[in-house]
């Protein structure tokens, strides 16, 4: 009996239970990972670092977590997932637990990376309860439900941030974690999976695949996350770890494709299909760094933090939910490669709001375009689950380890390149733009004039001295220029996010237009003739209903 055949028995009505325990899961990894890297300028006090020092804890979760989710994958399917289930929740349970011992940035680090690790499996074990939880034609809804609840914790981490400060230094943000881990053990003991056979998948040429792909990440992942920071040209170990990175996995690849066995199917990732989901998934999750990084950066940058955004994310949250909660809805009357197209154009009108900021900008400013974004996040990644997890099924599951990681790299390389490069672009065009505002100063541009007078006006309220008067006048309008400069960068940001996801909503009309048009050839009927009952949706919910889901 294959693994990813269906179970003995299959439930065939609503659990309750087991969706309550999916959606435990879902949030307790979500949370391990969000409540550090959203909130990295409290923890840096607490451990002493600076902010470049302070970034390495997103970068060493990061660092394990991408390869990661690969590895566990196929242990689960080598050891049986009653086993893989319990060893997985007590690691990340202790991992939580040492949180709360690490009081410096060395041991901060190692507590990360192993926290990256042990949360990979707690996603694949959401998904397990949230499929068990409804009956096998429900696949696609209790497959977007368990992603849901991965992804919440996003913007739920800076609502609840503040308040589990209050408890502790860093270590207050870990008490929720070390909470959610032990409901977590208690509720899969209560209701455990139903048993699967297991499948040997590792094999001799895994001793020297796994090291070159892990490796290959890895320095991949440094190289990303810290190249802003270090700044690109000017930290020649950035090049040595990017030529690592090329070497390993460049060796990986020559080692895996002449595997009779390979660690992924590399064959079949190349396939123009395939190319197309996974650049359209790396794609979104750089559009999408228009949130993380632009809004909350601009936002940052005029002095708001995570207690005056608490509400513009607590909206950002529900918005979440309702992108996930109408994208079933919108498959099933249009199709579900729309969804990406519709994800598309939200995220082109959020960005054009967005791009109107100004310094007087506050978090209400944006609660409209923030609350389309997060549905924007919504229906793409239901397109995405729905594109890519159903064809995988009809196929009876066989590349499923293959996509898993194909998707999980996507996400998670995608954050990290939009990250990267959105910061890399604002910190140049501020630097543009301060240049600009003191050469027009500089050229006696009247208006500056003016400002000039006002600002030593208002700084003469300060002291009588003149000389001290022209001095303090004056670092207050460099003070003005920088801010106006940080400003009008997050605008220029904004517009260039308008313009790749307009890009993106044209490529993927054309996508899902030329989808249909194969649906309507292949269904024997005439684009003028009304279409049958969505073809997209069913497709890929049938056939992962039938190929049993629970496999995800």
């Amino acid at each position: 009996m294959n693994a990813l055949s269906p179970s003995p028995s299959i439930q065939t009505g609503f659990s309750p239970s087991r969706a309550a325990i999916g959606a435990l899961l879902g949030l307790t990894q979500g949370f391990g990972l969000y409540l550090v890297s959203n909130n990295l300028g409290a923890i840096q006090g607490s451990l002493g670092a600076t902010a470049a020092e302070a970034s390495w804890l997103t970068t060493a979760y990061f660092a394990t977590a991408l390869w990661a989710s690969l590895l566990i994958t196929k242990i689960r399917l080598q050891v049986g997932l009653r086993i893989f289930t319990v060893a997985s929740l007590w690691l990340f349970l202790g991992v939580a637990v040492l949180h709360q011992l690490a009081d410096n940035l060395g041991s901060a680090l190692a507590v990360r990376a192993a926290l990256g690790l042990a949360a990979a499996p707690l996603s694949t074990l959401a998904i397990y309860y949230m499929l068990e939880a409804l009956p096998p034609r429900w696949a696609p809804v209790a497959l977007l439900a368990g992603f849901t609840f991965l992804q919440l914790p996003g913007p739920l981490s800076r609502v609840l941030a503040p308040d589990l400060l209050v408890s502790g230094r860093w270590q207050g943000l870990f008490l929720l974690d070390v909470a959610l881990a032990l409901l977590s053990l208690a509720a899969i003991h209560a209701v455990p999976l139903k048993p699967q056979p297991r499948q040997p998948v590792f094999g001799r040429g895994d001793l020297l695949s796994v090291p070159l792909y892990a490796v290959g990440l890895v320095l991949l992942c440094v190289v990303v996350s810290q190249g802003r920071l270090a700044w690109w040209a000017d930290a020649p170990w950035l090049g040595a770890c990017l030529a690592g990175a090329i070497a390993c996995l460049g060796l990986y690849v020559l080692v895996d494709l002449n595997r009779v066995s390979p660690l992924l199917d590399l064959r079949w990732l190349t396939q123009p299909y395939m190319l197309r989901f996974v650049a359209g998934v790396l794609l979104f999750r750089i559009v999408l760094s228009e949130q993380n990084v632009g809004v909350v950066g601009l936002m940052s940058a005029l002095g708001q933090t995570n207690e005056q955004m608490q509400l513009l994310f607590a909206l950002v949250s529900v918005g979440l939910v309702a992108g996930f909660a109408l994208a079933p809805v919108i498959a099933a009357r249009c199709g579900t490669p729309w969804l990406s197209v519709l994800a598309a154009a939200l995220v082109v009108v959020a960005a054009v709001m967005d791009s109107e900021a100004s310094a007087l900008s506050r978090p209400e400013q944006f609660h409209l375009s923030q609350g389309l974004m997060a549905v924007a996040l919504g229906l793409f990644f239901s397109a995405s689950l729905l594109l890519g997890f159903g064809p995988v099924m009809a196929e009876g599951g066989q590349h499923l380890v293959s996509l898993l990681a194909a998707f999980s790299g996507a996400q998670l390389m995608g954050s990290l390149f939009g990250s990267a490069w959105a910061s890399t672009f604002v910190a140049q065009r501020q630097t543009w733009h301060v240049h600009a505002l003191t050469e027009q100063m500089a050229t006696g541009n009247p208006l500056l004039a003016q400002q000039v007078a006002h600002v030593s006006g208002w700084a003469g309220q300060l002291t009588g001295d003149p000389v001290s008067r022209a001095q303090q006048g004056l670092a207050l309008l460099l003070q003005q220029i920088t801010r106006e400069s940080t400003v009008l960068a997050y605008n220029d940001l904004f517009q260039r996010m308008a313009l790749l996801a307009a890009a993106m909503t044209l490529w993927l009309t054309v996508l899902a237009w030329r989808a249909h048009r194969r649906r309507v050839h292949d269904s024997g009927t005439s684009p003028s003739s009304p279409a049958s009952p969505p073809a997209s949706p069913p497709a890929s919910g049938a056939s992962t209903a039938s190929a049993s889901p629970r496999s995800v």
